[in-house]
C-alpha cells in the first residue's frame, strides 16, 4: 500500500431517491466505509413541471456532516459529494440561485433534442463530445430553459451541476468536476474542456461556465461560517461528482476483458476503456464515452433500470399494498428467461406515474397478455432489464472489439440475486459482485488518493481493494 496516514473522510452520495452520508475511516492500510446517516429525495411536481428540493438537500447535507464529525474517532480530514449528473442551478452575479431547480425528468427539454441536431450535425456533435443523445443531457436542458425561462438564463453569472453546487456551498469555490461535466455532452472529448464551438453555436455564453477540474481537486476549506460543526481545518475535495463516476472507481476489479453494471434507478452498464471510441458504429448504436479517473473512458449506455419497480412499488402503495422491494425479489426467486417480456427503452418510461400501466401496455407490443400479479410484473421487469443488459454487453463487444468474459454489478442492485441470475444467464458472463454503496466507496477513494498524494490508476485501485 502507499497510502499510511490515518485519515477520516465524509463521503456523502445523493441519489435521485435518497441521499446517504458515510464515514470512511482509514488507518493507512485498510479502510471502513459506514452509513451514518440517510434521507429520502424525490423530485415535487408544481405547476406541471418537476423540480428538486435544493435547500432541503442542503440542509440534510449539513445535518449528515454534523452527524458524521460527531461519529468519527478522530478530525475529519475531507468532505467530498457525488451525485446524479446532468441536472444544474443557475446563480446571479452575488452567487445567490435563480429559479428553481429542474429535474430532468421534466418533459420540457424532450424537443430540443431535435433542435439541436437542426443546428449542428449528430455526426459532428458526437465528434466532439462522444456523449450518448439522451434528452435530459445539460445542453438540451439549457436551450429549454433559455427558451422557456429567458429571464432567468440572461440573469445567469454562472452555473453549476448540483454536487459541485453543494461542494460551493461547503466550499466558496466554483468548479465542474471533469467526469460529470462530461455528461452535460457540451466538453469536448479532445482537449478536456469546454467546446468552444459547440457552445457558439447553441448561443451558450462560456463565461458563464465553470472551470473544470479533475477528480480529487481540493477545493479548499470548510467556508468560516460553517466551522460551527468544529470542522476549521476539513478539506473539501471535489471526488469523481458523477455518481457512476464514483462507482466505477469503487470496483474492485481489473477493468481487463470485465463489463461493470452500475445496478440503481438507472442502470450503467459498459466497460472502462484506456481511449474514446467515436466511431460510426458507436454513433449509430448511441454510446457515451464519459471521463473516468485518470483519463480513463467509461464506455457506457445510461439504461432504465429499477425505476421500473420503484414506480410499480409506490403505485401499489397508493393501492394499500405493502410490498417490498426485498420481499417481491424473494417471491419471484428463479426466474425463467423466458417469459413476458418488454423493450425496456428509457424513453417509454422517463416520467414519474402510471407505471404499472405503461409496462402492460409495451408488453402487449411484444405479444403478451397483459399481467395483474405484483409478482408477474416485477419477474417482467427483471427479465426485460436482462434482455437489456445483454444485448448492450453484445453492441460493447461490437463497437469496441473488446473480449468480455465477466461483469462486476456494483449498486442497490447487487442485493437483487433473480436479476442477477438473469443477468448471467442472457449475457453469459460470469457475474461478479462488487460493493452495494460503490458510489460512496469511489468517493471516499478518490479523497483518500488525493489527499495521500496517489495519482496512478494502479495506485487507486489498490486503497479500492482494501475499503471494506
Amino acid at each position: 500500500m502507499s497510502a499510511k496516514a490515518q485519515r477520516n473522510v465524509v463521503a456523502i452520495d445523493l441519489g435521485a431517491e435518497s441521499g446517504r452520508v458515510f464515514l470512511c475511516e482509514w488507518d493507512g492500510n485498510q479502510g471502513r466505509l459506514r452509513q451514518v446517516r440517510r434521507f429520502s429525495n424525490a423530485p415535487q411536481q408544481s405547476d406541471g413541471h418537476w423540480f428538486w428540493d435544493t435547500e432541503y438537500l442542503w440542509g440534510e447535507i449539513l445535518r449528515g456532516v454534523a452527524t458524521a464529525a460527531d461519529a468519527s474517532s478522530g478530525p475529519i480530514d475531507s468532505i467530498g459529494i457525488d451525485g446524479w449528473a446532468v441536472d444544474y442551478v443557475l446563480l446571479d452575479r452575488s452567487s445567490h440561485p435563480i429559479g428553481r431547480t429542474f429535474c430532468y425528468r421534466d418533459p420540457r427539454s424532450e424537443p430540443q433534442l431535435e433542435r439541436a441536431l437542426s443546428l449542428v450535425p449528430k455526426q459532428r456533435i458526437y465528434e466532439i463530445t462522444g456523449i450518448q443523445f439522451l434528452p435530459f443531457n445539460t445542453l438540451y436542458q439549457f436551450l429549454a430553459h433559455a427558451d422557456k425561462l429567458p429571464q432567468e438564463w440572461e440573469q445567469t453569472a454562472c452555473w453549476l451541476n448540483l454536487p459541485e453546487y453543494f461542494l460551493f456551498r461547503l466550499s466558496g469555490v466554483k468548479v465542474a468536476e471533469y467526469t460529470n461535466a462530461t455528461h452535460t455532452q457540451l466538453v469536448d472529448l479532445s482537449s478536456g474542456q469546454w467546446s468552444a464551438e459547440l457552445a457558439d453555436a447553441f448561443g451558450l455564453n462560456l463565461d458563464t461556465f465553470p472551470p473544470i477540474v479533475q477528480p480529487g481537486t481540493v477545493l479548499g476549506k470548510l467556508r468560516s461560517e460553517l466551522t460551527r460543526f468544529n470542522l476549521a481545518e476539513t478539506r473539501i475535495i471535489a471526488p469523481c461528482c458523477h455518481d457512476t463516476g464514483s462507482a466505477v472507481v469503487g470496483i474492485p476489479v481489473s477493468p481487463d476483458r470485465s463489463a461493470f453494471l452500475s445496478s440503481g434507478t438507472w442502470s450503467l452498464t459498459g466497460t472502462v476503456l484506456s481511449q474514446p471510441v467515436v466511431s460510426e458504429e458507436a454513433l449509430k448504436l448511441n454510446f457515451s464515452n464519459e471521463g473516468g479517473i485518470c483519463g480513463t473512458i467509461r464506455f457506457l449506455k445510461n439504461v432504465i433500470g429499477l425505476w421500473l419497480l420503484q414506480q410499480c412499488l409506490e403505485e401499489w402503495k397508493s393501492q394499500g399494498s405493502s410490498m417490498t422491494a426485498a420481499r417481491l425479489v424473494e417471491e419471484c426467486g428463479d426466474v425463467s428467461p423466458v417469459g413476458p417480456f418488454f423493450v425496456a427503452d428509457s424513453g417509454n418510461f422517463l416520467a414519474p406515474g402510471n407505471m404499472v400501466a405503461r409496462i402492460n401496455q409495451a408488453m402487449q407490443r411484444q405479444g403478451f397478455e397483459p399481467q395483474s400479479s405484483l409478482t408477474e410484473i416485477a419477474k417482467a421487469i427483471f427479465r426485460s432489464l436482462a434482455r437489456r443488459y445483454a444485448e448492450v454487453i453484445d453492441e460493447v463487444r461490437q463497437a469496441t472489439g473488446k473480449r468480455l468474459e465477466k461483469i462486476c454489478i456494483v449498486g442497490g442492485g447487487v442485493k437483487n440475486e433473480t436479476l442477477n441470475r438473469l443477468t448471467q444467464r442472457l449475457t453469459g458472463l460470469e457475474v461478479l459482485k462488487g460493493p452495494s454503496e460503490s458510489a460512496a466507496a469511489g468517493n471516499a477513494v478518490v479523497q483518500i488518493a488525493s489527499l495521500e498524494g496517489v495519482q496512478s490508476l494502479e495506485g487507486i485501485r489498490d486503497i479500492a481493494l482494501h475499503l471494506a
